[in-house]
């Protein structure tokens, strides 16, 4: 009984240790299966016997798309699952192997598999094989490759980039002086390359009045705690030919980490050419007005935020429906009132406050025709009207009237969706070709649009097409076989014999990479076809208004002409050939230059060249010898064109015959130059007379007559002044005027001119605010004949007004000086013409001012010659406030 209970003992014991076992091996299925690792099982034949989840999760196929399925059906690549197996069944172990898995999005993994193989008896069971993905570690690994790629490229591209704009760089120790140029800085300063530079040598190449505000700046920039960069625009002298230069330098303090100075690194670029650009830029502007009203396309210039009409040209007044008058100085929308609200508005705005161009085609606009409201189509160019500051001041609006194209393309349009639908009642036949049976089923649609009632056999379907067509059928399969995408477009010759046009599309099914199944659509385009050559109709209507339009050029007065990017000319109209004598083909390329008179064309070509390289709107004067055998003068002007991909394209200009204002110009400074000669010696006689007159009343005491003779010496001044004037003008002209520049005292000269402007200044109080000038270099005479103009100016522009503000201030490097008066003002269109020759306020008051329009002119060249600008600002009816500013050099480094 006791061996019974024993044996009870032990089976218990079994039984126990049985569980235990049973369920350590479902926690080791479970531990397996639910892995974080893929893991799975290949047998001998490369058959997937088991997978885990997370071999499952990794490539996102279920259990039944991968388990019993060929290894070889998951790799894209063969040769590596095949050396992979090849290895395994030479009991070799697979250690880190690199491969990639396709997954079922057809996407790719990059993995390393490690596996190895389960013999029992000698007999091959199965692998035991781990991935582990490494996708994300080859796409970190190509981003770095493609960084650094891009990082030489980019450094590469700087270098090409500076040596291409010409940029020069240098390095300058303030503690040792020593200066070290690069052989494109050198190359600016007129040095050869091997050519030692040190501080002091930099410094005599500096432009004299530019020197001590370059030098100031340097030392600013050294000596500064809080600014550790400098940008400084100057003149220099070039060593070697002596050649005055503008250029650009920008500098970089580098410090230690003690905070002493290391060095001052920066860049130097010549920017002469620009600077010559600037200052022909209003000389440009004028001439700008004349050529849009020239221009054979709408064009119109409205300033301010009202967007008043400065400018308007008869094509555009044509557009609109409105005369000139109505446009001229009002709001473009109070005139054209019915275009309000319809979205013009807000663009105008957009392109004046952010200077962003606005191009906008076919756009449907109101306009009056023989009074009428209709619908016209135009295509719009708004860009901003810049003054020679950049600020934008309005908005040039270029309309071009489409309304026939647009009509025309609307119509074409209509025909096409006409065309779609019918295609949508006929529908599309289909096809499908299995490739492994050649076997083809297509619909009942299909067969219809190939001429049959019924499917037929594909060799039937084949005699149908065009057989000058068969060979694009051949070509379009061949391509398709390697791209997987079929399309074709051929000719069908119906039982009937008529001809239809059809389209072929398909895609390729493969398995393997061997192609199993074509799917396709049959479309019948002949209707598409009919339109298309309604379109190339279009295309020869719009060649025959081409042709028109060159007509028309050829018999306008004016010379028109076109260049290509090169400044190749490749057009020159029937106007210009019959004033040069010259043949197109002898004057197209660079033959046209041939025309200009010798001394004029080195001067014309280098402008010429100069404004191609930079695109910038071109305009010259010129000689040339006209057929008539007489040197005539021509104002050659072009605007730059680009293409729709914004790139430049060339020129189109035009030649303008000046030749008679260029005489009456000549001839009214020549008699004004004589007639003021001939008129001082007798003025100056008769002022001695009228002096020695008034002394000898007022010793015999006849007060009144003397006061009398004080009066007529006035006048005699006030006829002087305007004689100087005349005089002053004329030698300006000749380039004659001249200048005694020196240092002088520049408070002084103020505090002066301020007591003797006060005595004859009547009821009105000069009220100055000045900053302390000091020492300036300039002409003392010529500068203070400005001061005396603008403020003799201000008193008589203001009669119902009891002051005059004149301030004085100094602003980097430059001296600012202004005169404010509070009297009629100046309208806004005029405010480009108040320094033009001979110009007065126009308005109901403007008999009340007397003066030859002279003073203001004269004052703008004697500021502009003195390295300055003047400029004013202005409100009708609340006065004006006139500026100028002049550069100051009043010590030394």
């Amino acid at each position: 009984m006791e061996d019974i209970g024993n044996l009870r003992e032990q089976l218990v014991g079994y039984q126990s240790r049985e569980k235990e076992l049973e369920q350590r091996l479902e926690e080791l299925k479970d531990f397996i299966d639910n892995a974080a690792t893929p893991l799975h099982w290949v047998d001998s034949n490369g058959i997937i016997t088991w997978a885990n989840q997370a071999e499952l999760s990794s490539l996102g196929y279920t259990s039944e798309e991968y388990i019993g399925h060929h290894i070889s059906d998951f790799h894209a690549d063969e040769k590596v699952i095949e050396d992979i197996l090849n290895r395994l069944g030479r009991n070799e172990t697979i250690r880190n192997y690199p491969a990639r898995l396709r997954c079922k999005d057809n996407s790719i993994k990059h993995v390393l598999i490690n596996s190895n193989v389960l013999f029992k008896e000698g007999k091959f069971i199965h692998t035991r094989c781990f991935t582990r993905d490494i996708t994300e570690l080859k796409k970190e690994e190509e981003r770095k490759s493609e960084l650094l790629m891009r990082l030489e490229h980019s450094e590469t591209r700087m270098a090409l980039l500076m040596q291409s704009i010409n940029l020069g760089t240098w390095d300058f120790d303030p503690d040792t002086k020593g200066l070290s140029l690069s052989n494109e800085s050198k190359k600016i300063f007129g040095l050869p390359n091997d050519f030692t530079v040190d501080f002091d040598l930099f410094k005599q190449s500096i432009y004299i009045e530019d020197k001590d505000r370059v030098l100031q700046e340097i030392l600013r920039t050294i000596n500064s705690k809080e600014s550790d960069t400098f940008d400084l625009t100057f003149r220099i002298v070039r060593f070697n030919d002596k050649s005055l230069r503008w250029v650009k330098s920008q500098g970089k303090l580098y410090r230690k980490p003690s905070q002493e100075t290391e060095s001052l690194i920066g860049t130097i670029v010549d920017i002469t050419s620009s600077k010559t650009a600037e200052e022909a830029l209003i000389k440009q502007r004028r001439q700008l007005y004349s050529v849009f009203m020239q221009a054979p396309i709408g064009i119109g210039i409205f300033l301010g935020p009202d967007y008043v009409v400065d400018l308007i040209n008869a094509p555009m007044c044509e557009l609109y429906g409105r005369t000139m008058e109505e446009f001229t100085g009002k709001p473009v929308f109070d005139v054209l009132s019915h275009a309000k609200g319809l979205g013009f508005e807000e663009i105008l705005d957009n392109v004046r406050l952010t200077g962003e161009p606005f191009e906008g085609n076919a756009l449907k606009l109101p306009v009056f025709r023989e009074g009428n409201l209709e619908t016209a189509y135009v295509n719009l160019i708004y860009e901003p009207f810049r003054e020679s500051d950049g600020s934008i001041m309005g908005v040039i609006v270029v309309a071009t009237e489409v309304t026939e194209q647009v009509r025309a393309t609307l119509e074409l349009e209509e025909a096409e969706e006409r065309a779609r639908l019918a295609i949508d009642a006929v529908g599309l036949g289909t096809f499908d070709a299995n490739l492994e049976t050649n076997e083809t089923v297509t619909s009942l649609i299909y067969a219809k649009i190939f001429g049959f009632e019924a499917p037929v056999p594909d060799k039937e379907y084949l005699k149908m097409i065009h057989p000058d067509d068969l060979l694009i059928r051949e070509e379009a399969y061949e391509i398709a076989i390697k791209s997987g995408k079929l399309f074709y477009e051929v000719r069908l010759i119906w039982p009937d014999g008529s001809i239809r046009w059809v389209r072929v599309e398909g895609k390729y099914f493969y398995k393997k990479g061997k192609p199993i199944r074509l799917l396709g659509t049959l479309l019948d385009i002949t209707q598409q076809m009919q339109i298309k050559q309604e379109q190339e109709k279009l295309v020869n209507l719009v060649a025959d208004r081409e042709e028109l339009l060159y007509n028309i050029t050829s018999a306008t007065p004016t010379g028109l002409w076109m260049a290509d990017a090169n400044g190749s000319f490749t057009y020159l109209n029937q106007t210009w050939i019959d004033w040069t004598g010259l043949s197109a083909e002898q004057q197209l390329g660079s033959g046209w230059v041939n025309t200009i008179l010798q001394e004029d064309r080195e001067r014309t070509m280098t402008r010429f060249q100069t404004n191609l390289a930079e695109r910038h709107f071109h305009d010259l004067e010129f000689r040339f010898v006209h057929l008539d055998g007489l040197v005539h003068w021509v104002a050659a002007n072009g605007k730059p064109q680009f293409n729709n991909e914004g790139t430049f394209i060339g020129y189109i200009g035009a030649f303008v015959d000046i030749t008679e204002q260029k005489k009456l110009q000549q001839q009214k400074d020549e008699f004004i130059g004589i007639a003021s000669h001939e008129l001082k010696t007798p003025i100056t006689s008769i002022k001695a007379y009228t002096q020695i007159l008034e002394k000898m009343l007022t010793k015999s005491g006849n007060i009144h007559d003397a006061g009398m003779m004080r009066k007529m010496d006035a006048q005699i001044n006030r006829l002087t002044s305007l004689i100087g004037d005349l005089l002053d003008v004329t030698k300006i002209n000749t380039g004659k005027l001249q200048f005694n520049d020196r240092y002088f005292n520049f408070d002084e000269l103020l505090a002066e001119l301020m007591e003797d402007l006060q005595r004859t200044a009547g009821q009105h109080t000069l009220i100055a605010s000045a900053t302390p000038v000091g020492e300036v270099f300039g002409d003392r005479e010529r500068i203070s004949q400005v001061i005396t103009n603008l403020v003799t100016n201000a008193v008589k522009y203001s009669p119902k007004a009891d002051r005059v503000i004149i301030d004085v201030n100094l602003d980097n490097g430059a001296l600012n000086f202004s005169v404010q008066d509070f009297g009629i003002g100046i309208a806004a269109k005029d405010l480009n013409k108040v320094f033009d020759q001979f110009y007065r306020v126009s308005g109901d008051t403007q008999n009340t001012f007397q003066g030859l329009g002279l003073g203001l002119y004269i004052s703008s060249e004697i500021i502009k010659r003195e390295g300055g600008k003047i400029w004013v600002t202005s409100m009708e009816g609340e006065g004006s406030t006139f500026y100028f500013s002049l550069p100051v050099t009043n010590s030394s480094l």
